[in-house]
């Protein structure tokens, strides 16, 4: 439960620098370290 927490944090941190920087959020997405962001402190099962 946890890990599923800290993925939907990680997800909306990213989501809200995109915003308050002004990135384009197609290229965030489709960058290949995006899913090592997200995953940043989950807990590996």
């Amino acid at each position: 439960m946890a890990s599923l927490k800290r993925q939907a944090l990680n997800e909306h941190l990213l989501d809200l620098f995109t915003t308050m920087f002004d990135l384009e959020p197609t290229l965030i997405q489709s960058h290949p370290n995006d899913q090592t962001l997200l995953n940043y402190g989950v807990i590996a099962a």
